[in-house]
């Protein structure tokens, strides 16, 4: 009847729905099959996270394309210092001198020179940056295609985050990775003092970088510019007639927060702070400027301008637990090695790098295992007391539907009653004729008996005065 054959209409993906959330919970802890990777029970997303797309995709499919996606991403880390190396070169004022004419090139040691020499490399490596994510995206949705649209903001956020940390150690070693891994293996003195020599030098470069991100990247998000331009550009070359009404209705739809994309940002300028915060502490400075003005930005749009169509079950937070305490312990090792580099502080780097590593890994397997391991699942008795007080709100609202029941058919009893009751008085009237005639009230004003009311009244009246 559908012109489909059955089997392209089955897929290995299913929704189970559950009377009570114990009986999810238990569902998703048992084995139910006891073989390897034959069946797999997880809660079921949003309905409005779910890539309907690629829901009758198959989980070896994903798993397959994910796997090659990594190996070619990661290699893609490796190579990632020809493609830095391009931009640094493109960006050099010496370089361009030989193909624009010599006008638009300042002269060397003035203050234009300085401000595109040392900004121009990090705008290009930033417009770069803002198109790795779309890029990634469209590889989880279309190459990949997971299912959710939480999985694809997960492996956006990891490898863009990933590219970010590739760029800080390709311009902390000068483009010469390969060459500094060989130097770490056959001479790791010497290169631990290159290391720390680099990081030195390149620091200039990311107080540049965490400026344009404090200035142009955040007025950017607040101004909003592609929605402008999009909008211009369809009232001043397209009329609105010409569009559809769900096209129009797409436009007032607000946007929503891509965490692949926000997030990194974050963790990355909180990377430079950790790495400079000893030898260059005016970066830090710089990044709590950033994080500042960032808050206020994103907080006004969060409230105002964006709205998040569904959730995404807090999955990122796992990632973003661990980045932070990556972070953490990059940012002990970096301080050790300054200390040990000084004169005379051979001592103080092992006595600061042993105890702070020993401190943060006790407090890292702490959270791990009071908030990390509870919460990916739902604890039975948890849930038992969840159905628990569901079945208590259930049995108040239907006894409330109850109330409101009776109450209405009272009142209807009563409306029903009324009515009888005046049929019944319209009836007595018809049977007894015609109304009875009021008492006749003469010239004076009223009837006989009011006229004698007043009369004695009026005597009362005049003996109370008299005595």
């Amino acid at each position: 009847a559908t012109g489909v054959k059955s089997s392209e209409l089955t897929c290995q993906t299913g929704f189970v729905e559950f009377k009570s959330l114990t009986a999810k919970q238990s569902a998703l802890q048992c084995n139910l099959t006891g073989i390897t990777n034959s069946m797999e029970t997880i809660s079921a997303p949003d309905p409005r996270d779910v890539a309907w797309n690629n829901a009758t995709v198959e989980a070896d499919t994903i798993r397959v394309k994910k796997m090659q996606c990594d190996a070619l991403l990661f290699t893609g880390t490796l190579f990632w210092s020809v493609v830095v190396t391009a931009i640094t070169s493109f960006s050099n004022l010496d370089r361009l001198g030989g193909v624009f004419p010599a006008w638009m090139i300042p002269r060397e040691g003035t203050f234009w020179y300085g401000l595109i020499q040392g900004y121009l490399p990090v705008v290009l490596l930033e417009l770069l940056m803002f198109f790795l994510p779309i890029v990634l995206r469209m590889i989880g949705t279309i190459y990949i295609r997971f299912k959710t649209k939480s999985e694809t903001d997960r492996f956006v956020f990891r490898w863009h985050f990933g590219y970010r940390v590739a760029n800080l150690a390709i311009i902390i070693v000068k483009n010469q990775i390969f060459e500094t891994f060989t130097e770490l293996r056959t001479n790791p003195t010497v290169a631990i003092e290159t290391l720390a020599s680099g990081l030195s030098l390149s620091s200039q470069f990311f107080l540049n970088n965490m400026i344009v991100a404090t200035g142009t990247e955040c007025l950017w998000e607040l101004a909003q510019m592609p929605q402008m331009i999009r909008y211009f550009l369809m009232h001043k070359f397209i009329k609105v007639e010409a569009k559809s009404r769900r096209y129009l209705d797409k436009l007032e739809k607000p946007g929503s927060f891509h965490w692949g994309h926000v997030v990194p940002q974050f963790i990355f300028a909180f990377l430079i702070a950790s790495v400079y915060a000893v030898s260059v502490p005016i970066v830090v400075g710089v990044c709590s400027a950033y994080f500042y003005i960032a808050t206020k930005v994103y907080t006004h749009q969060a409230l105002l301008v964006y709205s998040q169509p569904y959730e995404g079950g807090g999955k990122l937070m796992y990632y973003l637990n661990r980045t932070t305490f990556v972070i953490v312990y990059i940012s002990i090792a970096v301080f050790a090695i300054n200390l040990g580099l000084k004169g005379g502080a051979g001592l103080q780097a092992p006595s600061f790098f042993v105890p702070m590593t020993l401190i943060t890994y006790l407090v890292d397997r702490n959270i791990a295992q009071s908030f990390v391991k509870p919460s990916s699942s739902l604890a039975l008795t948890d849930a038992r007391l969840v159905d628990e007080d569901n079945a208590r709100k259930a049995a108040r609202l239907q006894r409330y539907r109850d109330y409101k029941e009776q109450k209405a058919e009272r009142k209807r009893a009563e409306r029903e009653a009324r009515g009888r009751t005046s049929r019944v008085d319209e009836e007595e009237e018809e049977v007894g004729g015609a109304p009875p005639q009021s008492p006749a009230k003469d010239g004076n004003g009223g009837t006989a008996e009011e006229r004698g009311r007043r009369r004695r009244r009026a005597e009362a009246g005049i003996a109370s005065a008299g005595r």
